[in-house]
């Protein structure tokens, strides 16, 4: 019998160290058991490896390292636009002004350089975005040496979505390619003529960082996706002496599969991306990517990308899911409800609190559909990597994870076993259990043993563990903030537009991932029983909707087909300020809107067909879950209320990290039929 999955979480030993004050020191313990070792162009033999970046320890021995000299990584916007104006509004020197932009035309041409290598050398784009999933076969030799892709019952891959695991395995996967780009960064300064300019470029490789797209912030909210993710060439902005070129193909908008990827469609080939311009996006499954075809968004009949559609999608949901997403996430100090989507019976049944709070993975989900859309490759697990956008999405996914750590210092993986799945993976056999050691394959860390890989514990910190920071937490770290400043940061930060003092939140659980064979999506309406794939999201009563990023079926992915049901959240109170629904208690009531009191604020969705669910495919069509799951007891849906507490206070709800917390009291109500509609179905009787 398998062992709980969420256990009560272990109080760890406090790994940031702290001044009497509370405040955080500059200076931060040294635990990790990553090297510290520059790249090599010409190294082949540890092109898997991942190293610390290079930070100054004390010369005392004490082990710990001045986390302000780590190298950050900056937003898109700030270092793909480099400006003459400073934080201050004081105008840079014309010499620092020419050094961002050489720094952002090599980091162009050098990751440009990584995604013209050949499709065998594993230091190649194609090699490093295929360790998540397609094609489906081992990086670098790393499996546990019986994997066999012949046979179909050995499941295998290196997915950690959907487990605690979920932001570490993440962490040197980006810095796995970053090595990459800072390997063919030093190979462009090979080729300089000018010696000025070779000098400069070599001196800068070693710092080159990834950005990071902040998808919920002010200037996303307003503009979209930053024009350098869409152009179809890119001009180079530094004056080159060495070359004449002034624009390259742009590496940011897609990548070039350089080989065939997935299994094309046998039933039509108007599913092939051969068929444009009558191009068809499948309803189901993984999208087919022929030899020679680029990565899309949000794709047409042409099999090209609609950048408009992009923007008007990201918008949207930057203003709405996104940001609300970032806020919720900010208010739990627990790393289980935080890290992943999971969910079971077992382990969010009721007294759990963990039931209403939005977690880090499941904003990271919808923003995948949001820049992917329809028949685009961020949509579909398998081959999201090979869009370059996903790795700038990921470095912000990494940075909120920074941040949450920062403001909850204390909560990390619980020290007991975790059950990772039944069937086991490249590298782990069947039954293998997950926690703060486990191997986060294929990501080795030791030259010389070449079974010696990184655990989350050697990458727990991104300064004082992995050498690199990010602006905010560079920030902190030098003025010596508090957790409780920092959460008080990022809540003003991500403020939703309409952040109400009292909010209704819908939780929906038991939802099967693999139900569909491939990614759907559940779209909500507020009293619209009638509500079904073709109702106009545009009307006041579409509340949003929610990406299930899911694998399909088949695929190769032990971790995928174990974790198989999720849960995911979604704001109310907005779609029921647009309806005149009432949100807020009356004066001297109760405040509990399920109280038997009749003065208490009554429940808005206790009429039948309050709530309805509509599921839908890739192509927009209505799905029946119960004619697909079979014996599928339908979806756990739960109404909670939050009785708010002003955001400038939010920052007294600091809290140990073995408490289940939240900023706000909470009363939680079950919804089902016939208050719940599910579109196009009728629910069985016991359901």
């Amino acid at each position: 019998m398998h062992s709980p999955r969420h256990r009560r979480p272990h109080r760890p030993h406090l790994h940031p160290k702290h001044n009497m004050d509370g405040s955080l020191s500059l200076f931060l313990p040294l635990t990790t058991s990553l090297g510290t070792t520059a790249v090599a162009p010409d190294d082949y033999d540890t092109h898997s490896l991942v190293y610390r970046y290079p930070l100054p320890e004390a010369e005392d021995d004490s082990g710990v390292v001045d986390v302000t000299k780590a190298v950050v990584r900056e937003n898109a916007l700030d270092f793909f636009y480099p400006h003459m104006l400073m934080s201050g509004g004081e105008k840079k020197a014309e010499e620092d002004l020419n050094k961002l932009k050489m720094r952002r035309d090599v980091f162009l041409l050098a990751f440009s350089a990584v995604q013209a290598l050949d499709a065998s050398d594993r230091w190649s784009f194609y090699q490093i975005a295929g360790i998540h999933g397609l094609p489906h076969a081992p990086y670098d030799g790393v499996d546990n040496g019986e994997w066999d892709p012949r046979n179909p019952e050995w499941w295998g891959g290196y997915c950690h979505h959907g487990t605690p695991l979920f932001p570490t395995w993440h962490r040197p996967y980006m810095m796995l390619l970053e090595q990459s780009i800072i390997r063919q960064a030093k190979n462009l300064a090979s080729t300089l003529a000018d010696t000025d300019e070779q000098k400069a470029v070599l001196e800068m490789a070693d710092d080159l960082r990834i950005p990071y797209l902040d998808w919920a912030n002010q200037s996303t909210r307003v503009l979209g996706l930053p024009e350098v993710f869409t152009m179809t060439d890119v001009p180079l902005l530094y004056v080159w002496k060495s070359f004449a070129t002034t624009s390259i193909p742009n590496p940011l908008k897609s990548f070039v599969l350089p080989v065939s990827t997935g299994k094309p469609f046998s039933s039509s080939d108007v599913y092939n991306p051969t068929a444009k311009p009558y191009y068809v996006v499948p309803p189901s499954g993984t999208i087919f990517t022929p030899e020679s075809f680029p990565t899309v968004r949000h794709v047409n009949a042409g099999y090209q990308s609609q950048s408009d559609k992009v923007n008007v999608t990201l918008i949207r949901n930057a203003n709405t899911t996104l940001v609300e997403g970032v806020h919720a996430v900010f208010q739990h100090n627990q790393w289980l409800p935080f890290s992943n989507h999971y969910w079971s019976e077992e382990t969010h049944g009721d007294g759990s609190q963990f039931g209403h709070y939005s977690s880090i993975e499941l904003v990271h989900d919808f923003v995948h559909f949001t820049l992917g859309g329809s028949g685009g490759h961020m949509s579909y697990p398998e081959v999201a990597s090979f869009d370059p956008v996903f790795f700038f999405h990921h470095v912000n996914v990494d940075r909120l994870i920074a941040l949450w750590q920062y403001c909850y210092p204390n909560a990390w993986i619980p020290h007991e076993s975790l059950q990772l799945n039944d069937d086991g993976t490249y590298t782990e056999k069947p039954d293998s259990e997950a926690n703060a050691k486990t191997p986060l394959t294929p990501f080795r860390i030791s030259k010389d043993e070449d079974k010696k890989f990184a655990t989350s514990d050697d990458v727990r910190l991104v300064d004082a563990d992995c050498g690199y920071s990010y602006p905010e937490i560079l920030h902190a770290r030098k003025q010596r903030w508090t957790p409780a400043q920092m959460l008080d940061y990022v809540m003003k930060l991500y403020e939703p537009p309409q952040n109400f003092t009292h909010r209704w939140i819908i939780m929906i659980e038991r939802i099967v991932k693999r139900a569909f064979n491939g990614p759907f999506r559940i779209r909500v309406f507020v009293a619209k029983p009638d509500a079904t794939s073709t109702t106009s999201l545009s009307i006041p009563n579409f509340a949003g909707e929610i990406q299930v990023f899911a694998r399909s079926s088949g695929v190769r992915c032990a971790n995928c087909e174990e974790r198989k049901s999720m849960r995911a959240s979604l704001d109310l109170t907005k779609t029921m300020v647009r309806l005149g629904l009432a949100t807020t208690p009356l004066p001297n009531a109760q405040d509990d809107p399920f109280s038997s009191d009749a003065d208490a604020p009554s429940n808005p969705f206790s009429v039948p067909g309050s709530l309805t669910l509509v599921f839908v495919d890739m192509q927009g069509n209505q799905l029946d879950p119960w004619t697909a799951l079979g014996g599928w007891q339908g979806p756990k849906v739960s109404l909670y209320y939050q009785r708010g507490v002003p955001r400038e206070n939010i920052n007294e709800f600091v809290v140990d990290d073995n408490i289940d917390v939240s900023p706000h009291v909470l009363q939680k109500t079950e919804i089902s039929y016939p208050q719940l509609t599910i579109a196009g179905a009728t629910p069985p009787s016991s359901a």
